[in-house]
């Protein structure tokens, strides 16, 4: 009989955390390698200096996207969340509504597992995913620094690509609460999904609008970018409110599923 919801979840995504790993791994590398022809483009950054000044806040710093660092964080690691996002709202999307979709929701209960094990680990074998694709993408990106022979802190590396899992493993537990709630996978993708492009587009917006510009606090993705960067150091208190943002939901996840009527 089989008991861990943890190792079997984990065991179902593992052809999809190995196709996604190995496409993130060669997304790093060719931003790492691309690098260098980017940087000798002849008059690119006098370009990007006269752009108009919505485009270049939105941009950031102009000037560090000479540097590396500078590069891999417009590239990469500001949209990383975005990227994961859709791994972790399609998998907490299904986590509880897909048994019940397809009719599993009774055998699964019908073991001795209590209904929050069945949530909390489902939960935790996406997470693991996540971290162990994350972890692909390092190593891609080391690789390729390797090889170009780039000047780049390993550790503030790992760092920084590590820093786009707080506000991944957020929007993950609100798809895995839609998920909790209703008996259909799409209505807890759309549920998710809509917040997540609207928290992106809003992102965005306040970025490139002087009237929003002062709208860090209600801004996911701010607290994502504040919370470290490649030539800065971390702050806490931003990857505090995303992982107390995502134990809320994840309890009120839980307490959804054990009230409700898994018979449909």
């Amino acid at each position: 009989m089989q008991t861990s919801i943890y190792l079997k979840t984990l065991r179902d995504l593992q052809g999809q955390v190995l196709v996604w790993g190995l496409g993130l791994a060669f997304l790093g590398a060719v931003n790492v390698l691309f690098f260098p022809s980017f940087r000798q483009v002849p008059g690119l950054l006098n370009f990007l200096e006269n752009l108009p000044p919505v485009l270049k806040s939105f941009l950031g710093d102009i000037r560090d996207l000479a540097s590396l660092e500078g590069f891999l964080r417009v590239k990469l690691f500001d949209p990383l969340p975005l990227l994961l996002a859709v791994f972790g709202v399609t998998q907490g999307a299904q986590a509880i509504a897909g048994e019940i979709e397809h009719k599993t929701a009774e055998f699964l209960l019908a073991q001795p597992i209590r209904r929050h094990r069945v949530v909390l680990e489902k939960y935790l074998a996406i997470l693991t995913a996540t971290v162990i694709m994350t972890f692909m993408l390092v190593l891609g990106l080391i690789v390729s620094v390797l090889i170009t022979a780039a000047k780049l802190d390993m550790v503030r590396l790992v760092q920084a690509t590590v820093n786009g899992l707080p506000l991944t493993w957020l929007f993950t537990a609100l798809a895995l609460f839609g998920s909790c709630a209703a008996a259909k996978i799409r209505h807890a993708t759309i549920l998710a999904g809509t917040v997540v492009v609207a928290s992106y587009t809003f992102e965005t917006l306040r970025l490139t609008s002087p009237a929003l510009a002062r709208w860090e606090t209600w801004s996911l993705f701010a607290y994502h970018k504040h919370s470290f960067s490649l030539s800065g150091g971390f702050s806490f208190a931003p990857i505090g409110v995303l992982l107390a943002l995502t134990a809320v939901l994840v309890t009120m996840g839980v307490v959804v599923f054990q009230r409700r009527d898994v018979a449909v």
